[in-house]
C-alpha cells in the first residue's frame, strides 16, 4: 500500500498545528499527517487527558459501585470484594492510556485493510496519524464530560449516568441499556469526529468523500461495539 507523503520528520509547531486544525479544517489536519512523528503530539494528548481525568473520576465511580452492589453478591461478601474492586479501578484508570493507544493502532490496522480493498491508497502511518490528531475531539468530549460529572456531584448514582448525554441521548433519559448506549454513543463529538476523519483522509489520500467515509467505519464501528457490549452486561 503506497500513499503520495511529505518528506520529512513533523516539527513540534507541524504536530500541534495539524492537530487543532482537526476541530475545523480537514485540509489542515491532513497536511502534515504523512509527515514522520507527526502523530506524537496528539497521542501524548490523549493519552494525558484520558489518565488524568480517569483518575479524577475514580471517588465518583467508586460511590456509584457502592450504591449499585452486584446482585449476585450479599452484602458481607461485597464488603470483602469492595478492597479488590477498588483496586482494579484504579489499575484500569492507570492502564486507559495502554487501552486508548491499543484501540487506535486496531483501528487503523482495520482502516488500511478497508483502504486496500476499496483501493485508496495511503500507509499505515498516515492513517494512525490521522486517527490521533482527530481524538483532539475525542480530548474536547472527555473534558467535557468530566465537567458535566463534576458539577452534578452527588446526583450521579448509576453507571448510566457516568457517561454524560452529548446528542440525542439527552432527550431520552429514561432509556436504559443497550438502546441508551446506542444513543449516548453517536454524540455531538462522535458525529463531529467522523465527519472530519473522513474529510481529513479524502484530502490526504486525495480520494472521494464517499470511500473515505467508507473505509473509516472501523474506527468508530469497533468502539461502537465495545460500548454496546459494555451496556449489556450493565445491570
Amino acid at each position: 500500500m503506497t500513499a503520495a507523503t511529505q518528506a520529512g520528520r513533523a516539527t513540534f509547531g507541524e504536530s500541534v498545528s495539524g492537530t487543532f486544525n482537526a476541530l475545523i479544517d480537514p485540509g489542515g489536519a491532513a497536511k502534515y499527517a504523512s509527515k514522520r512523528g507527526f502523530w506524537i503530539f496528539p497521542l501524548a494528548l490523549l493519552c494525558a487527558v484520558v489518565l488524568v481525568v480517569s483518575l479524577a473520576i475514580v471517588p465518583v465511580t467508586l460511590r456509584v459501585i457502592e450504591l449499585n452492589p452486584p446482585p449476585n453478591l450479599s452484602h458481607d461478601q461485597f464488603a470483602k470484594a469492595l478492597p479488590a474492586i477498588r483496586a482494579a479501578t484504579y489499575g484500569f484508570s492507570v492502564a486507559s492510556p495502554v487501552l486508548v493507544v491499543g484501540m487506535l493502532l486496531i483501528s487503523a490496522w482495520l482502516v488500511g485493510i478497508a483502504c486496500s480493498i476499496m483501493g485508496v491508497k495511503i500507509e499505515f502511518s498516515s492513517i494512525f496519524s490521522l486517527l490521533s490528531a482527530c481524538s483532539i475531539i475525542t480530548v474536547v468530549q472527555v473534558i467535557a464530560g468530566y465537567i458535566v460529572i463534576k458539577l452534578k456531584g452527588d446526583e450521579i448514582e448509576s453507571v448510566q449516568q457516568l457517561q454524560p448525554p452529548f446528542g440525542l441521548d439527552i432527550f431520552f433519559d429514561s432509556l436504559k441499556g443497550i438502546p441508551y448506549a446506542l444513543l449516548n454513543f453517536f454524540s455531538l463529538f462522535e458525529v463531529w469526529y467522523i465527519v472530519m476523519l473522513g474529510l481529513s483522509l479524502a484530502a490526504l489520500a486525495r480520494t472521494s468523500k464517499g470511500k473515505a467515509f467508507l473505509v473509516i467505519t472501523p474506527a468508530w464501528f469497533i468502539p461502537l461495539v465495545f460500548r454496546l457490549i459494555g451496556a449489556a452486561f450493565q445491570p
